[in-house]
């Protein structure tokens, strides 16, 4: 099922405070946001910070390690040593993660990580880095799981209030699924009855479409990311 949001965008684009923005409406939530470390008025470093308060430097310039990004020295230790506080959840959590770039990529207990969260049947929202890429990066890019939204600092407003309705809509989509009798399929025809009454969805050579007002302005909708799954369940 689509019901994973990777945020990617330059640096300096907004992505992790979105990100945080996004977060704070989930009470059961786990997973960690990364912080800019300042002495002076200079970033000297980053730092972890867990949903439960938890934190642990991730780079610093000071660091003497063999992992180095641009003039940061990372510390894998203390990433590896945050992982078990983020690795368990329950089915009703959101997970989150920022971010996926290349610090936090030098570790292979992260990558486990990242991989169990978008695999489970939660939905996870992170943030990618769009400056550095490897195969690891690429193939979560390319996962039908996912929706790849691009910020800019001209566009995040408008992103956030997307973004926020989109994971409404998926939501939606898990209730909807959660129901079989809700669906009524005729061929390329598909009726789904919602509480505000019944979508139609005709099927089209670029797949899916719906007559709901939210489908005609997005081009997607909660009706086709549940659509999409039941047909993959009930194959």
């Amino acid at each position: 099922m689509r019901k994973n949001i990777l945020i990617t965008g330059m640096p300096r684009s907004g992505k992790s405070t979105l990100l945080k923005k996004l977060i704070a409406n989930f009470d059961k939530k786990v997973g960690f946001v990364t912080n800019e470390v300042r002495k002076d008025g200079e970033r000297i470093g980053f730092e972890i910070e867990t949903n439960t308060g938890e934190k642990s430097i991730l780079a610093n310039i000071n660091f003497k390690t063999n992992f180095k990004v641009s003039r940061y020295f990372v510390d894998i230790e203390n990433l590896n040593l945050i992982i078990p506080k983020v690795e368990d959840f329950n089915s009703n959590d959101f997970l989150f993660l920022d971010e996926i770039g290349q610090m936090e990529l030098f570790s292979e207990k992260f990558k486990v990580l990242v991989e169990k969260y978008l695999n489970s049947s939660n939905t996870c929202i992170a943030t990618l880095s769009k400056i550095y890429s490897d195969n690891f990066m690429e193939n979560i890019k390319k996962r039908k799981d996912i929706f790849l939204i691009e910020i800019t600092e001209e566009n995040r407003d408008e992103r956030e209030k997307y973004l926020e309705t989109l994971l409404r809509k998926i939501s939606k989509a898990k209730r909807y699924i959660s129901d079989p009798k809700r669906f009524s399929i005729n061929q390329d025809k598909v009726s789904i009855t919602t509480n505000h009454g019944i979508r139609n969805l005709t099927k089209q050579k670029e797949g899916w479409i719906c007559n709901c007002e939210f489908f005609r302005g997005n081009k997607l909708c909660s009706h086709v990311i549940a659509l999409e799954e039941y047909l993959k369940i009930h194959k």
